[in-house]
Parts: C-alpha cells; sequence; structure tokens
C-alpha cells in the first residue's frame, strides 16, 4: 500500500492568515467606500465570503493534487493528473461563479478577489522580504 503524502496547503493556509485577513479588511474597506457612493448590498458580503470558501477550497485541492503528482509511477502518469486537476478545478470555480451569480445571492467582484491572496502573499513574502529563490530550499 503507497504511503500518501501529507498536504502541503494546511501548513501554508497557517501561515497565509494574516495575510488574508489584511486583504479581506482591504477588501471590506473598498466595499465600504464603493458603498458610500452607490449603496452596498448584502450580496457583497456573501460574494466575499464565498470567495474566501473558494479560496480555501482551491488551495486545498491545489495542495492535494500537487501532492498525489510526484506520488505517480510515471512523470506523463504525474503530468496527465496534474492537468487533469488543473483543469477540474477551474471548471469548478467556473460553475461555483456562475450557480452564485444565477441565484443572485453573491456580487463578482468581491467573490472574486480573495482568489489573488495566494499571488499577493507569495509576492509580499518572496520579493519585499528578501526571500531569493535559494532560500525556498529551507522550507
Amino acid at each position: 500500500m503507497k504511503r500518501k503524502p501529507k498536504n502541503p496547503a494546511f501548513d501554508e493556509l497557517k501561515t497565509m492568515l494574516p495575510a488574508s485577513l489584511i486583504i479581506n479588511g482591504l477588501i471590506m474597506v473598498g466595499i465600504a467606500l464603493y458603498g458610500i457612493f452607490e449603496g452596498i448590498t448584502w450580496r457583497a458580503l456573501t460574494g466575499l465570503l464565498f470567495g474566501d470558501l473558494l479560496f480555501i477550497g482551491n488551495f486545498v485541492l491545489t495542495g492535494t493534487a500537487a501532492a498525489a503528482t510526484v506520488t505517480k509511477a510515471t512523470a506523463k502518469k504525474g503530468q496527465f493528473y496534474a492537468n487533469l486537476s488543473y483543469g477540474a478545478r477551474y471548471i469548478g470555480l467556473f460553475i461555483c461563479f456562475a450557480v452564485g451569480l444565477m441565484l443572485n445571492i453573491i456580487d463578482l467582484i468581491p467573490a472574486f478577489l480573495p482568489l489573488f491572496i495566494p499571488k499577493i502573499h507569495y509576492t509580499v513574502k518572496y520579493v519585499f522580504f528578501g526571500k531569493k529563490l535559494d532560500d525556498l530550499e529551507d522550507f
């Protein structure tokens, strides 16, 4: 029986928590400023919560797929699995956004912005705090 690799996404989510709270706070400030001029609806807040849930789910699925890809028998099987996972995640995100918009329970922009939290987190971590590619071996 093959040993199932540990999902690295959960540890990364713990280190990403402060960044996600700051980014969500900035999004809330943007929603409030927009609300002053155009009015705010409850859909903006549910959209932000929906986006956060999609961000967490997408990040965990990415970690799961990455951990499972390296356990495949050949590189070709691993590449196929990674591509399949990549496509399935984006189709799933599209379906989730489409259902939320069709049911009129979310606004698209507040729901879409949390998906950029990992990109912002890693940009700040490695560019602004002086981490270089050689330092990645320590993690």
